[in-house]
Order: structure tokens, then C-alpha cells, then sequence
């Protein structure tokens, strides 16, 4: 009996406290009439959800002070852009060697630069949906003239199926650096590669930094099912993923799961194939990052079962966030603070033309805060627990409950009395 009040008291205790919200505090660095606070990526591990309705801007009273986000330009991303593929003439082989008749690769012509509407980012090649497994290696040159080329980059391109037929494919050329009109994609084994029927230009917005976020985490052992766990923390707005390593070369086709909380079910979202190419001489290839723009709150990555991996500790994950920046009219009383992970209240965002009348004209004119370390907030916890004494009432009362709730149990398996005759 004594042990079941202690377990009562210890779960009452737990359900009142329940889970506080973070409390960080607020330094208004530019004054401004309006000011702009980036709060980096640590907010994201204490939020409850990626829409920001759990977020407060606070005044020095406790007072909610009205937020918006500031307009992120990178969203206005121009369009893909469809390329036409030029193939190049086979390479010559010695006269021992069988005719080879497979390009040599493949010529893209991006336009003048002039015409560019945004920076070209990355190549997304196409092939037929009956095209036979393949893994090919390319190098990639640039040039202004046709005449004149320039080593840009090397990758791999893969076109392979999970043993349930599920296609698993990399279908991306990364440009690292800004290449020239004209673009040279020659494979190192042409009549082993793939032959494309088409090619997609991936651009970013022309002199705009993307606004998002880094974040990176090795990969820890893996768990029972032979996939890598990776906690984000609270759901966050993920916008790509990169698998790297720092040994061997290795080639690892695997689910990318996703799901919001520990608890909940894992929900397969990609099936890319990631790897590692070492080079004598050069750095090692990587997969491009794979483009997934979803929120997350846990990451799991699972080869196929009996898959030969890299060594241990090799491995790291990387993401990239979307960039949320508030905005707000300076009123209130200062210092001002950010809490996150408030539950039943009023919270979140309010839409631009409400906090910035004037937007055009006041967004060169912002001021500048910095965001402090987060921190439960106290006042929030003390607030929602419930006395000692309370917690004891609550639980003597749950015992008498559970006690009588025992004895008419064990009175209803006995079944009804027949009363004895006089």
C-alpha cells in the first residue's frame, strides 16, 4: 500500500509539472523603430512546432509584443529550366579494343550569363524508366568559348532498384563552383554509363543568400532495426539532407524516415542513394545533398539488411534549416525576451501588414537584436506545480478511489448472494 501512494505521488507529480517552455532573453543591439532578431538554430530544439505557434515575444511585464516574420527572398527561387543535351563523339580506342559507339558524353549549352535569371545550383539528368542498373562516374568541365575548358567537378551518377523494385536513383550533378555558357559532362567508362533523354537546370535566386540554416551530427550506433537515429530536437523545417564520411569509398542505397516525436511511427519519405568515392590524388566524390523540404522532429536512415557499411564513427549527417527572422515594432517595455514551447496560448506570428505597415520602406531602416541562451522558464514551472500538500490530498484520494474501485470489482466476480432460508 505504502509503495502504490509513493508511485501516486511520483505521477501526479510528474503530470503537473509537465513539459515548461524555454525562456531566452532578448538584447536590442540597433535601436530602430522596428527591429529584426535572426534567433539562429538552437530555437528550433526547444519549439513544438515548426509553424512557430508555440513562440511568444515578451515584454519586461510578461506582455506579448505582436511579431511577424520577415519575408524570406529566397522563395522566389526562378523556375527549373529545361536544357537540351548535345552528345559528344565516342571516345577513341585502340586498335585492339571493340568499336565503341557510346558518346563520350554530353554538352549543355546554359545561355549567356547575362540572360541568367538566377545562379545555376545543380544538373538534374533524366533517363527512361526501362534504362538497366548502372553506377557512372563523370567529370564535369566548363568553358566560355567551346575552345577553352575548365575542370569544374567529379561525381557519380546512379541508376539502381531496392531488392522490392523500388526505384533507387542520383540523378544530380552538383556545380560547385559558377561555371561558364557551356558545360562538358565526359564519363570515365562510356559504354558502361547511362544514356539521359533529358536535363533540368536547378538555379537560385542571382546575388541573394539562401536563408537557411546548418546543422550536422555523426551517426550514432545503429538500433534494432539497423537504421541511424538522428533527434533534431522539436519538429524542424528541414530543407535538404547530405550523408558524408572521411574513409573508403562506399555506395549506400537507404530509406530516409522521418517522424515528430520519439513515440510516433517512423514514415518513409525518400529513397536516395548516397555515397563516397575516393580519387588518387583528388578529394573524394560526394553524393549532392537530396532536396527535402519537410519538418521533422527525428531522422532515421536504413540500408538494406545485410549491407556492408562503413567503418564506425566514420559517418555524418548533415541538414540544412529554413532561416526564420522576426520583426517587430519597438513597443513595450524592455528587455524583451523569446519563449518557445508555450502551450494554450496565444502565440505565434502575425501577418506582416499588421507589425510593418509600411514594409518597402522600413525594411532597410531595421534595427538589430541578439537572442540569449534558452533556459526552462521557472516562473512558467512554479506556476503550473501543485503543492506538496495538494499532491498528498490528490493522492489519498486516488488510493480511496482505486480501493473501492477494488473491492466492488472482486464483489462483482463473486456474483449475486442467495439469501438462506429461516
Amino acid at each position: 500500500m505504502k509503495r502504490l501512494v509513493i508511485e501516486l505521488l511520483a505521477a501526479l507529480a510528474a503530470t503537473s509539472a509537465g513539459a515548461a517552455p524555454y525562456l531566452a532573453a532578448v538584447e536590442v543591439t540597433r535601436p530602430a523603430p522596428f527591429v529584426m532578431l535572426d534567433p539562429g538554430a538552437d530555437v528550433w530544439r526547444h519549439s513544438l512546432a515548426s509553424d512557430l505557434r508555440d513562440w511568444q515575444l515578451l515584454d519586461a511585464q510578461g506582455r506579448r509584443v505582436p511579431f511577424a516574420l520577415v519575408p524570406d527572398d529566397a522563395q522566389t527561387a526562378p523556375p527549373e529550366r529545361e536544357l537540351k543535351l548535345f552528345a559528344l563523339p565516342p571516345a577513341p580506342v585502340s586498335a585492339s579494343a571493340p568499336p565503341n559507339k557510346a558518346p563520350a558524353g554530353w554538352l549543355l549549352d546554359l545561355g549567356e550569363p547575362a540572360d541568367w535569371q538566377g545562379e545555376p545550383q545543380q544538373l538534374r539528368l533524366r533517363w527512361p524508366a526501362d534504362t538497366v542498373s548502372f553506377q557512372a562516374g563523370y567529370r564535369l568541365e566548363t568553358s566560355a568559348d567551346l575552345q577553352h575548358w575548365q575542370p569544374l567537378a567529379t561525381g557519380q551518377l546512379l541508376g539502381l532498384r531496392h531488392a522490392d523494385g523500388a526505384p533507387l536513383s542520383q540523378p544530380l550533378v552538383a556545380l560547385p563552383d559558377r561555371p561558364r555558357r557551356y558545360l562538358r559532362l565526359l564519363w570515365d567508362d562510356a559504354p558502361s554509363s547511362v544514356q539521359p533523354d533529358g536535363a533540368m537546370l536547378l538555379a537560385a535566386p542571382a546575388g541573394r543568400v539562401p536563408q537557411q540554416l546548418t546543422g550536422s551530427a555523426p551517426l550514432p550506433a545503429p538500433d534494432a532495426d539497423g537504421g541511424w537515429v538522428v533527434p533534431l530536437g522539436g519538429p524542424q523545417p528541414l530543407l535538404s539532407l547530405r550523408l558524408s564520411g572521411t574513409q573508403g569509398t562506399w555506395v549506400l542505397p537507404v530509406q530516409v524516415q522521418t517522424r515528430p516525436a520519439p513515440k510516433a511511427t517512423w514514415q518513409t519519405v525518400a529513397r536516395p542513394v548516397f555515397y563516397r568515392v575516393e580519387r588518387a590524388g583528388a578529394p573524394a566524390d560526394l553524393a549532392p545533398a537530396l532536396t527535402l523540404p519537410l519538418d521533422a522532429g527525428e531522422l532515421r536512415l536504413l540500408p538494406p539488411p545485410g549491407t556492408a557499411l562503413p567503418p564506425a564513427g566514420t559517418l555524418r549527417l548533415d541538414w540544412t534549416l529554413r532561416r526564420v527572422r522576426l520583426v517587430w515594432a519597438a513597443q513595450g517595455e524592455p528587455p524583451f525576451s523569446l519563449r518557445v514551447g508555450a502551450t494554450g496560448q496565444d502565440g505565434g506570428p502575425r501577418p506582416l501588414a499588421e507589425v510593418v505597415p509600411d514594409w518597402p520602406r522600413e525594411r532597410s531602416l531595421l534595427g538589430a537584436a541578439s537572442l540569449g541562451a534558452f533556459a526552462a522558464d521557472a516562473a512558467v514551472s512554479a506556476s503550473t506545480a501543485l503543492p506538496p500538500r495538494r499532491l498528498l490530498l490528490w493522492a489519498v484520494l486516488s488510493l480511496g478511489a482505486a480501493v473501492l474501485g477494488g473491492v466492488t470489482w472482486r464483489l462483482w466476480r463473486q456474483g449475486p448472494v442467495e439469501e438462506r432460508s429461516t
